[in-house]
């Protein structure tokens, strides 16, 4: 029988997770910030709080990865503590929504960067240069997971390398900071409201997202049970140190003002200590970040549709590792027809739109799982699947699980209200999905 082979190491795993949340959004969610609160020691405080929330994801993923270390990750969590229809409903929200929507957008602003930046491509050229970018990855993938990892850290290397380049252009350029730091609580808060703090913790919390995604690829990692946890906490420190660092070079070049007006505040930023070469510098390196994103959710989402799959709620075929490579090569080409058909229907820009609200719902109910397989531990104490090791454990458990939950819970109701269309549409797709869900279900017990 083939299986997967454990090739991955923590510096792997490590790379897995910042990458998955690396993406292009800290190169302009900024300025959405900016826009809702204009104080830059606010904007650097909301900036944190959402690293602080980012961190508290990363240490309850880390325990239940400690506990549950196999293949499918945030689908094993939620299958394990509740009916198997949500974790259904997470698979199909991530192959149409959450992964979906995601990649398909950002494979589109790859090649639009290299369209306005590099080649004209024109508008067909664009699709063309996204579907191939997307292809050309899941073959990397497909050949073998060091394959797909090499392709992983050599990207995230270029990302990071990059920004220490950008956050280098914006500290040596010699000139006091272009935003005024005024530490009294009065100039700090004074125009600021409970409101308008979580309004602009959601792009900060979008820009975060992504640190589940390595748990995806357990059954591939070395000694999971260690290196899955850890690699999930330091990722997100690795992401938070990154980007309150970019935050800070935005803030040290333009002013809050400045900030909230651009388009495209990265280069902005560049453009105005180096010139059209620093802003030309940005377009390489979110063509760079864009690819890395992309390779990191291929990587890991066809993972979890093989794990549903091996579960017999997705096409048996899908379930089948290719005997060679060990990799699940139908799951990563079924994912790949799935994005190229949203490429070609036009309906990944909405989709992207509803990612907040699934990612959110999901990473709530997952949340919640930690404290069910809690609970029912204390009753029924057995032994765990640690292999006779304690699971890794979340500081300050229940609490801080709770304020996890309370914030995931906050961003759905909040996505009702600033995207209500959206909102309900993706509730719409969960529905169908569940009517489908029991009714093949009820037509499979019948046969």
């Amino acid at each position: 029988m083939t299986e997967f082979k454990r090739e991955l190491g923590l510096l792997d795993s490590v790379v897995v997770v910042a990458g998955g949340i690396v993406g292009v959004g800290i190169f302009a969610n900024p300025s959405n910030v900016a826009r809702v609160v204009s104080d830059p020691l606010l904007i650097l405080l909301v900036w944190s709080l959402g690293g602080v929330v980012a961190l508290i994801g990363a240490f309850v993923w880390a325990e239940l990865a400690s506990r549950f270390p196999h293949v499918g990750g945030q689908y094993v969590y939620l299958e394990r503590a509740y009916p198997p229809v949500v974790g259904f409903l997470y698979g199909v929200a991530l192959l149409f929504i959450i992964n979906g929507g995601s990649l398909a957008a950002v494979s589109i602003l790859f090649a639009s960067y290299v369209d306005r930046s590099f080649v004209a491509l024109g508008p067909i050229g664009i699709r063309v240069a996204a579907a191939a970018a997307l292809l050309t990855l899941t073959a990397v993938n497909a050949i073998g997971v060091r394959a797909g990892a090499r392709t992983n850290n050599l990207l995230m290397g270029a990302k990071v390398l990059g920004m220490l380049a950008l956050l280098a252009l914006a500290f040596g350029r010699g000139a006091p900071p272009a935003s005024h730091f005024d530490p009294a609580p009065a100039v700090v808060f004074g125009r600021a409201s409970i409101s308008a703090i979580l309004t602009a913790l959601v792009p900060i919390l979008f820009a975060y997202g992504g640190w589940q995604s390595c748990a995806n690829i357990a059954a591939e990692i070395k000694d999971p049970v260690r290196n899955l946890a850890r690699a999930t906490v330091l990722g997100v420190i690795l992401v938070v140190t990154l980007y309150l660092s970019l935050n800070l070079a935005y803030l040290w070049v333009l002013t809050p003002s400045q900030i909230a007006a651009s388009p495209a505040l990265a280069a902005d930023m560049a453009r105005a200590v180096a010139g059209e070469a620093g802003a030309r510098f940005v377009a390489a390196l979110i063509v760079v970040s864009s690819l890395g994103f992309l390779s990191v959710v291929i990587l890991t989402g066809a993972r979890l549709y093989y794990a549903m799959a091996a579960d017999g709620l997705l096409f048996a075929r899908v379930a089948r590792l290719h005997p060679r490579f060990h990799t699940p090569v139908v799951a990563l080409w079924f994912q790949a027809a799935v994005l190229i058909v949203l490429l070609t229907t036009n309906t990944y820009d909405q989709l992207l739109s509803y990612v907040v609200f699934a990612d959110w719902l999901f990473f709530g109910l997952t949340a919640g799982a930690l404290v069910i397989v809690r609970r029912r531990e204390r009753r029924f104490p057995r032994q765990s699947s640690t292999e006779g090791r304690a699971p890794a454990g979340v500081p300050g458990h229940p609490y801080t699980t709770s304020i996890f939950i309370a914030v995931a819970a906050g961003v759905v109701a909040n996505s009702f209200v600033a995207n209500p269309i959206q909102s309900l549409i993706g509730s719409a797709i969960l529905v169908t999905a569940a009517v489908w869900f029991f009714v093949i279900r009820r037509a499979v017990r019948s046969t």
